[in-house]
């Protein structure tokens, strides 16, 4: 309707300066889509350059940890991701003051209000108890405490001191009921830096990805998350470390495509005394080192969060429960790599 009235009033003689009018107003309209879409490449264009790549490195959760993004070259996601990073460890930290294991731990019994990534973790973390018939266990804090790794000069605790946390061990301890946690036993205590780190990069990958990466990886101390592909397409060749050699010495490569490559062994925080190695990965029965044959166990999956709970429950388990659990998962692989450093593949492992 506004179109067809435009000319009666320009027959009352206002057709030559409506004319100009509208063409100035066209041109200044034009100009300003001009500079709007100029904005835009400077502020998105370059950002989606195929040829960019960005990383960078940082120390969280007591490791160093890397990040790798390629088509872009904002700083700013990495750094919103280190931001993350940060309010994780503040959140799920044992040893963190006012975190919320922190609460629960020293909740003595009573019940305690955590966040949904806090309350999400304790959900995974009971689904992975009961799938592993209780091989993983958050709830072997006690036990952590006492062998005291990061500071343990090579003392061994004593068989009674195991014994007596023994009671105060078992997932059943636990309840969760939305975002309430309690710990029926107030002595009972938990540590989730078994399954937290694949948690955090799953996390991370959807921010990533929201913001439109593409292609890139994630690597929280040994959880590596792909993000797609190289550019051009061409696998991620992950180099699985050799039990107790150098961080630089592969036993052997994978190639993945947005999988999730995450390794437990003993090699990764241990000390050795009377020809006995003791490491951080207890048994939660007894509280002890597991000795079972195992030297790593790596596991292939979508979810790191998923890996990271699967690399410890197929280590407590051994070779041949450990591989019984994987055949029966679909669109999760695994590779046990025994004492002799044999390396045994599940079924659909992409071998190199």
């Amino acid at each position: 309707m506004f179109l067809s009235d435009q000319p009666q009033q320009n027959f009352f003689g206002f057709r030559g300066s409506g004319a100009r009018q509208s063409s100035s107003r066209r041109f200044f309209f034009s100009a300003a889509l001009l500079l709007l879409s100029l904005a835009l490449c400077l502020g998105g264009c370059r950002r989606q350059d195929p040829s960019a790549q960005i990383s960078d490195i940082g120390f969280y959760f007591d490791t160093v940890v890397e990040l790798r993004l390629n088509g872009t070259d904002d700083q700013s996601l990495i750094d919103e991701c280190f931001d993350k990073m940060k309010e994780y460890e503040a959140l799920l930290s044992r040893t963190r003051e006012g975190s919320d294991v922190w609460r629960i731990n020293h909740s003595a019994g009573e019940p305690v209000e955590v966040s949904d990534d806090t309350a999400a973790l304790i959900a995974l973390a009971q689904k992975y108890y009961e799938l592993s018939d209780g091989a993983f266990d958050i709830t072997v804090a006690p036990y952590l405490t006492i062998w005291d790794f990061p500071n343990n000069p090579g003392k061994v605790p004593a068989a009674a001191s195991l014994a007596a946390a023994r009671i105060h061990v078992g997932l059943p301890l636990l309840r969760l009921e939305g975002n309430t946690v309690t710990l029926d036993d107030p002595r009972a205590s938990i540590d989730l830096g078994g399954i937290a780190k694949g948690y955090i990069a799953d996390r991370l990958k959807e921010y990533l990805a929201g913001k439109g990466v593409t292609s890139g990886y994630i690597n929280l101390g040994g959880n590596m998350l792909a993000i797609g592909t190289k550019p051009g397409g061409v696998p991620w060749n992950i180099g699985i470390r050799r039990p107790f050699g150098e961080a630089s010495d592969t036993i052997t490569t994978v190639k993945i495509d947005g999988l999730s490559v995450v390794t437990s062994g003993p090699y990764e925080r241990y000390f050795e005394k009377d020809g006995t190695i003791y490491h951080h990965i207890l048994n939660p029965t007894d509280g002890y080192p597991v000795q079972n044959g195992l030297s790593s166990v790596t596991i292939l999956s979508r979810s790191s969060a998923d890996g990271d709970a699967l690399s410890t429950s197929c280590f407590v388990l051994g070779l041949e429960r450990g591989m019984e659990l994987i055949e029966s998962l679909d669109g999760i692989e695994a590779l046990f790599i025994t004492d002799d450093e044999e390396l045994h593949y599940s079924s659909g492992f992409p071998k190199e």
